[in-house]
């Protein structure tokens, strides 16, 4: 390992020093009152569930998101990007005490409850509805009921067991890297950065394995008779891209407050821009080809949950959730998609600033459209998927919710960067970062 270039920093500010003891209290109003007030204004304690469910989701993939970003810049020994990987660090090391975040949901489910997964409950069905589930039965390939199936792996003590693993195995990884990187700054080791590259190659395969099973567990299994296997690509393209808006929010963020104005450049913006340009596309591919090889294939025990979503009602009229669909294919893939593709957008930090505030709201409401339905078949049915589902978007619960589970995100990434630097100070490849220059 060797030092690619002179590294010296020139910013008189590279931590949040005492700003993070003034942003936390506010955060954690922000929190109380945005979750709070979404629990009181909700009036039903499933609603509220789903509501909050889908905004865990939406955080917990951008964290996951940041955990991948650390991974794979060591894994590739990326250098550009040195001087914005602290930001990811601490973003990635976000995902253990999300645990604590997951646990509203976790302890009734280990208590028994099936307000949210409903294959929680002895006997449940696939839509909780007998006739439906037998009509839809009636036209499988296979005799064994899908519910005998996956009660082997849709079980409570099974699900709770891997959801520990699951944040003690992120939490460690996070951890690895980010301690390793605070101790070459005080050290100057650079064997610690051939350390984290070693070992970020089986790191990657246990983290895309943790991801595969973790985006079935949170999302898919609230339909439980659903399966794509092209979930967990799906899943992983929204984590990117909103870890990645994240990330040059925070960067934007920082140096407007006067901290790191010279270690971050308008080449790294635009390396970033040109990422979250990449991954808007990524994620429009999957979600395209997900769409279409199962409408393609037209099994239902796959269509039906697209049917949910772009069906009519009975009265041949759009639902809320087709208009959310359209949402998702213009906001979330067309305008991002046009908006990036010039090379001068993405030198521009003030686009980019507005550009990653754009993306995280498509990121919620991309969670939104994936979660919130199942809670409409639910108290919907027996209307039926074929007819469309009630649309149950409240403004007064979700927004709320989704502004206090921001608030939770700014409190725990200032409680982790407390006086920490914000650049590696001592990485042997912070030269070629300062260096970084596009073409």
């Amino acid at each position: 390992m060797h030092e690619v270039q002179p590294a010296k920093i020139t910013s008189p500010v590279v931590s949040l020093k005492d700003n993070y003891v003034r942003l936390i209290p506010i955060a954690l109003a922000v929190a109380a009152a945005g979750i709070g007030g979404a629990l009181l204004l909700s009036l039903d304690m499933q609603r509220f569930s789903y509501a909050y469910l889908t905004c865990f989701c939406t955080l917990m993939s951008l964290c996951l998101g940041g955990l991948f970003f650390v991974i794979v810049m060591h894994l590739t020994r990326a250098g550009w990007s040195v001087t914005v990987r602290r930001i990811a660090e601490i973003i990635a090391m976000c995902t253990l005490p999300m645990f604590i975040l997951y646990l509203p949901i976790l302890i009734p489910l280990m208590m028994g409850s099936d307000e949210v997964y409903i294959w929680n409950v002895e006997g449940w069905s696939i839509h909780g509805d007998e006739a439906h589930k037998q009509e839809v039965l009636a036209e499988a390939s296979y005799p064994p009921p899908i519910e005998e199936l996956k009660a082997m792996y849709l079980n409570r003590w099974f699900f709770g067991g891997r959801m520990i693993a699951y944040f003690l195995i992120w939490g460690a990884m996070a951890w690895f890297f980010l301690g390793n990187s605070l101790k070459q700054d005080q050290t100057g080791d650079k064997n610690l950065t051939a350390k984290m590259q070693k070992h970020s190659t089986w790191i990657m395969i246990v983290f895309a394995g943790t991801l595969v099973f973790s985006s079935f567990d949170f999302e898919m299994s609230l339909s439980p008779f659903w399966f794509s296997t092209m979930w967990p690509v799906y899943f992983f393209a929204g984590s990117m891209l909103s870890a990645l808006a994240a990330i040059t929010l925070i960067a934007i963020w920082l140096q407007r407050t006067g901290r790191v104005t010279d270690e971050i450049t308008v080449e790294h913006y635009h390396d970033l821009g040109k990422l979250m340009f990449s991954f808007v596309v990524f994620w429009g591919y999957i979600a395209f080809s997900q769409f279409m090889l199962i409408w393609y294939a037209n099994i239902p025990e796959e269509t039906f949950w697209y049917a949910w979503r772009i069906n009519p009602n009975s009265a041949g009229v759009m639902t809320g959730w087709q208009w959310f669909s359209l949402v998702l294919l213009f906001g979330h893939l067309l305008i991002p998609l046009l908006a990036l593709m010039a090379r001068t957008v993405r030198r521009s930090k003030n686009f980019l600033l507005y550009a990653a505030i754009y993306l995280l709201i498509m990121h919620w409401i991309d969670h939104y459209w994936i979660v919130m339905p199942q809670y409409s078949e639910i108290v919907s049915h027996p209307t039926g998927p074929a007819a469309g589902l009630t649309f149950h978007f409240n403004a007064l619960v979700d927004i709320p919710c989704a502004i206090g589970m921001a608030g939770v995100f700014v409190a725990l990434f200032c409680l982790i960067a407390r006086d920490r630097p914000l650049v590696p100070l001592k990485d042997p490849r912070l030269g070629e970062a300062l260096a970084h220059h596009n073409p």
